[in-house]
């Protein structure tokens, strides 16, 4: 190949490109014509609202309710005072004794085992009982661990 230098002064000035005359004039009127022409929209006043979504909506509001309804739950009112505040130890005494029930079938209840967890709860207890009956039932219960020996 030739590495011929070009330079430019040995270009010719003259434009390669012609323009056909009033063209210009003419290319809004052909870019026009080739545009197809704009329907106008009809406006509405509420766009896209059905009688189905109107349903929709009120149904979902309706089990939105139901739901509210369902889980809250109802407010209960004051109780006053304690139910069996009211009810002497000696007819809770008299009710175990007709259902049959002894101290140790109490004490093998969580509550009752709670209850007795302070020491002041079991002295107040005590203090409440006669000598004879606690002796009676200390002579009477079973010891525990002596058949393991």
């Amino acid at each position: 190949m030739d590495k011929k230098r070009i330079r430019l002064e040995d270009l010719k000035k003259e434009t390669p490109f012609s323009v056909p005359e009033g063209y210009f004039d003419k290319l809004p009127h052909i870019i026009q014509a080739k545009i197809p022409p704009v329907k106008e929209r009809r406006k509405s006043i509420i766009p896209g609202w059905t009688w189905q979504r109107g349903v929709a909506l009120v149904s979902a509001m309706a089990l939105i309710f139901v739901l509210v309804w369902v889980t809250v739950p109802e407010r209960q009112g004051a109780l006053g005072n304690e139910p069996l505040s009211d009810v002497s130890d000696g007819s809770i005494i008299q009710y175990l004794e007709d259902q049959n029930i002894s101290y140790y079938d109490l004490s093998e209840h969580n509550v009752v085992q709670k209850a007795f967890e302070t020491d002041s709860t079991v002295m107040f207890y005590l203090d409440n009982m006669d000598e004879d009956i606690i002796e009676q039932q200390i002579l009477d219960a079973p010891v525990r661990g002596l058949d393991k020996i």
